[in-house]
């Protein structure tokens, strides 16, 4: 195996590791752990993306932006926790942005219908939460209704993307729906909300990034073309 290929690799080892120190840290009530863990996320999976694709795209610049907001809304969340609603949710609706800008060409050239139409109830759901949300929102009311219009367009163009980013797209989807519960509604939380906010944040995010480079068709470990192929005659 190709070092490269084998570092890329390992870069899914240690983020699936992370995620797991992660829950593991939020059962034991480890917070410290916790928290460093979630910094992680971010970058290993910027890790994962440059050891993949071989040059600088129009799509792995949007995947890095959207990546590198999502890392700043983890680590500064952690870092001002006073101020955790503002700041993950300001920044994880740029990621969605730049994830939904990723998603569209994607979309357009693989318009599958049965994933178009399972894909349709996401709006509903969105609407839905945003009502029942809406009275205790106060101040972060537009910034709730802005990023519950984002994420609802990321989660339909990643179902019409591919079978990853279709399940990443959902999961990422239900991690801020549960996150939105914890905030806004905490009569109605479920028990443990936390533990699967970040378990199917965590799974999501990295389905949803693995997809999007499953769709880039090169790889930095895949031979490259020397030349063009010759025509040798051999005479008899």
């Amino acid at each position: 195996m190709p070092p490269i290929r084998t570092a890329h690799a390992t870069l899914w080892v240690a983020y699936a590791l992370t995620a797991l120190i992660h829950l593991g840290a939020l059962l034991a009530g480890a917070e410290l752990l916790q928290r460093s863990t979630q910094t992680l996320f971010g970058p290993l999976l910027i890790g994962v993306l440059l050891t993949a694709v071989p040059r600088m795209s129009r799509t792995v610049v949007l995947i890095l932006v959207g990546l590198g907001c999502a890392t700043l809304g983890d680590t500064l969340s952690q870092l001002n926790p006073g101020a955790v609603q503002q700041i993950s949710a300001a920044f994880f609706l740029l990621a969605l942005i730049f994830y939904a800008a990723t998603l569209l060409p994607l979309w357009n050239r693989n318009r599958d219908p049965m994933r178009i139409a399972l894909a349709i109830p996401y709006g509903g759901v969105v609407i839905g939460l945003f009502v029942a949300f809406a009275d205790n929102a106060g101040g972060m009311l537009p910034l709730v209704a802005a990023y519950a219009v984002t994420l609802a367009t990321m989660a339909f163009l990643a179902a019409g993307g591919n079978g990853l980013t279709w399940t990443g797209g959902t999961l990422f989807l239900l991690s801020s729906s549960l996150l939105a519960m914890d905030w806004f509604l905490p009569g109605a939380a479920i028990a443990s909300s936390q533990l699967w906010v970040m378990l199917t944040y965590t799974l999501g995010h990295g389905l949803l990034i693995a997809g999007m480079i499953h769709a880039i068709p090169t790889r930095r470990w895949a031979p490259r073309r020397t030349g063009a192929a010759s025509l040798v005659i051999v005479e008899s």
